[in-house]
């Protein structure tokens, strides 16, 4: 009988040595259902948490280098517009000359196909940004919890303005200082969608840095729940390691003891 419970012990110990290995191997201390059920149901929901995180904060990032591509060329736009405007202050003078006008209205032209193309290739993956598709006018970047829209900008209707009366203008005789005040319209538009893009820059960088946060307090909060102290894992394992061999070396004893007592009797 009492070689059966000193082996009834060492199996015990031996259990209790398997799972503490299990532990250090794996670096967890919820390896299955049986180890703590409700522990691993509440990291299972965090990992679930975190995951969404890291999507939201995945979409947050490329919502961010959507909107800094936008605004690179709405600033181009910008910044053609500026030297369409100085050009026509120069052809609406009479000390420049009429060829000279001419030329002029011609790099004015050109400088408009330029705004144009930057309206047309100003893309992310493969999404217009600052000129609408004709069947999407907003663009939307979303996370788990909510979700941002941007109005997307008509630059390219702006082109096709300023070119049709840039192009209806005679330079020599014409009202070149109404070509002028629809710049200034048209340089208001873009300001206007530049801010617009800089503000959602804004909100979408806070709410990355908020996710962020909330992804490494998930961590923490798994991590508290499912790593193991290896400390004193290590130094569990050991005591188990040697109460099994104190085990085998008193059930060896015992057993030789026995052996030598049926000897006696026999």
């Amino acid at each position: 009988m009492e070689i059966n419970n000193i082996n009834s012990n060492i199996n015990n110990v031996n259990q209790s040595q398997n799972s503490s290995l299990e532990r250090i191997s794996t670096g967890l201390k919820i390896n299955q259902a049986a180890d703590d059920a409700a522990s691993l149901s509440i990291s299972d929901s965090l990992r679930l948490q975190r995951s969404d995180l890291s999507q939201s904060l995945q979409n947050l990032n490329q919502g961010i280098a959507l909107t800094r591509i936008a605004s690179d060329g709405l600033d181009n736009q910008q910044e053609i517009l500026g030297d369409i405007r100085q050009k026509l202050l120069q052809a609406n003078t009479d000390t420049t000359s009429v060829d000279g006008k001419e030329a002029i209205k011609q790099e004015v032209l050109k400088l408009t196909e330029q705004f144009q193309n930057i309206a047309q290739t100003t893309t992310f993956a493969d999404q217009k940004l600052i000129t609408p598709e004709a069947t999407s006018t907003t663009l939307d970047i979303s996370t788990a919890d909510e979700t941002f829209s941007l109005d997307i900008p008509n630059t390219g209707q702006i082109a096709n303005e300023l070119t049709t009366l840039i192009g209806a203008t005679d330079f020599g005789t014409g009202d070149i200082a109404a070509i002028i005040d629809r710049i200034d319209v048209a340089s208001n538009q873009v300001s206007s969608a530049q801010s617009d893009f800089g503000s959602t820059e804004n909100q979408l960088a806070s709410s990355a840095r908020n996710s962020i946060t909330a992804e490494v307090n998930i961590a923490k909060a798994n991590s508290s729940l499912t790593d193991i102290d290896f400390g004193k894992e290590l130094t569990d394992f050991s005591k188990a390691n040697i109460l099994t061999q104190i085990g085998y070396l008193v059930s060896t004893q015992a057993n030789a003891v026995q052996e030598q007592n049926v000897k006696l009797l026999a």
